[in-house]
């Protein structure tokens, strides 16, 4: 394959993959735009906006992952500290379960204890926070070391120019590598698909797994054909492995440990 060949064949491999990254995108979008009509209705009937107001957001995030099944992980909106008058911090996040349902995710919320989960920290919160715009961060291995990846999508919500928080969904990682694998092995040459941070999301080559960091300053990267799309996400093409490199953790919402999940 000539490299104007595969150049081509790289842009169309990641033109498919972030059309469909940009439709969980645009779910969550839609669970954004819910989320700023409670807490518009909350301000006009002059009252705090609660816990309880949130379960009008429930049947849609339910509708995104069925929309979204077997590529979307989890949903749901993560609340800027104090948007809520009945809770400090809180995080209304369903995760799919594809036997009983979607189910409530609870992670420890308390900054006086041990296992005190800070989403402020994470770049899925902290980017749309100060950016104002959407954000795709990723890929994270979990926390307790499953090593599954996931990314999360997010966009920020904000009533009367105050910011509430994020809307988001994680996408499972390794689904964007399976659907990817085809193509880049169809390209004749070892091939990655790289996110902006320049960790690896999918590799047809065993010499360079996903989840490790390679860019331009690695020599193998010399003579590569490169593909760039919307996201800030690059297709690379006839590099040479292998590289030494390392591993990423936490982040993603998904891969938090789940206590005593609920039903929908």
């Amino acid at each position: 394959m000539t490299a104007g060949t595969a150049a081509g064949e790289g842009e169309h491999l990641l033109a498919g993959i972030t059309a469909l990254i940009e439709r969980v995108l645009g779910s969550v979008t839609e669970v954004g735009e819910a989320m700023t009509a409670v807490a518009a209705a909350a301000r006009a009937a002059r009252r705090p906006l609660r816990r309880a107001d949130l379960a009008a957001l429930r049947p849609l995030v339910a509708q995104v992952l069925a929309r979204h099944r077997g590529f979307g992980a989890g949903a749901g909106v993560v609340l800027a500290p104090d948007a809520l008058a009945d809770a400090p911090r809180w995080i209304d996040w369903w995760w799919a379960d594809q036997r009983r349902g979607p189910g409530q995710l609870e992670v420890d919320l308390d900054p006086g204890s041990a296992e005190f989960y800070d989403y402020t920290t994470t770049e899925w919160y902290r980017e749309p926070a100060r950016t104002g715009r959407p954000c795709v961060a990723g890929p994270y291995v979990d926390y307790i070391c499953t090593h599954k990846y996931t990314f999360t999508v997010s966009v920020p919500l904000a009533d009367e120019g105050r910011f509430l928080g994020v809307a988001g969904a994680d996408i499972l990682a390794g689904e964007v590598e399976r659907m990817l694998l085809p193509g880049l092995s169809r390209l004749g040459q070892a091939a990655i698909l790289v996110s902006g941070s320049g960790r690896v999301i999918a590799s047809s080559t065993a010499s360079i797994l996903p989840g490790v960091v390679f860019g331009p300053g690695d020599p193998g990267w010399r003579g590569a054909v490169t593909a760039d799309g919307s996201l800030p996400w690059m297709l690379v093409s006839g590099i040479r492995p292998p590289v030494t490199c390392g591993l990423v953790t936490g982040g993603s919402l998904a891969e938090q440990k789940r206590k005593s999940p609920g039903a929908m």
